[in-house]
């Protein structure tokens, strides 16, 4: 048995995509209280990929998952940043997960959620657009990166011509202190 001293750590290759409204707002999936009472994060769509996937085929699969919108994976473009770094969610296992980000505009739609897995179903409680200034605000919520910069820059129509490192912002089990200070980040009051 595996303590909280020496947990199991796997690696993940994920693929998101940050999917802007055209009144410049980001769809993010809001979790309360799913990690303990009180906390709150916000999850950029996306996830890991299936054996033999493309970051492409992946981001689409997922988007198309956890929102009911189909998109072609040749639609998303370029890899527009990526980030790597250690998550968990209890404290006998930690994921290794290195992300990519791609970037797409799409027509606003309301998402539908009947396509999550049961853990998803608990754990998102709402997709919510945000504001540039409400994802600025929330940025250190944002798993499993902060994107606020980004996202600006993307607005603004700066697309990068290799894909950017943003920071990682995941939290991790600590056996010494428990969940790290970015899952307890303060609530936002929405």
């Amino acid at each position: 048995m595996t303590d909280a001293a020496d947990p199991v750590t796997i690696r993940r290759r994920c693929a998101r995509v940050l999917l802007v409204d055209e009144e410049d707002r980001l769809l993010l999936f809001y979790s309360r209280d799913y990690m303990g009472p009180g906390v709150e994060y916000f999850v950029t769509p996306g996830g890991g990929l299936d054996a033999g996937e493309t970051l492409a085929e992946g981001a689409a699969r997922e988007v198309f998952e956890e929102t009911g919108l189909r998109i072609d994976p040749g639609a998303l473009g370029p890899v527009v940043a990526e980030t790597e770094g250690d998550w968990s969610d209890s404290p006998g296992l930690v994921v290794h997960s290195r992300d990519s980000f791609f970037f797409l505009r799409v027509a606003h739609f309301d998402p539908v959620r009947d396509r999550l897995e049961a853990v998803e179903l608990e754990e998102f409680t709402a997709a919510r657009w945000l504001t540039p200034a409400e994802v600025a605000e929330a940025d250190g919520l944002i798993f499993p990166a902060r994107v606020a910069a980004l996202l600006k820059g993307l607005l603004d129509g700066a697309v990068p011509v290799a894909p950017v490192q943003v920071p990682w912002g995941a939290w991790t089990w600590d056996a010494d202190s428990g969940w790290t200070a970015t899952e307890r980040a303060p609530i936002l009051d929405r």
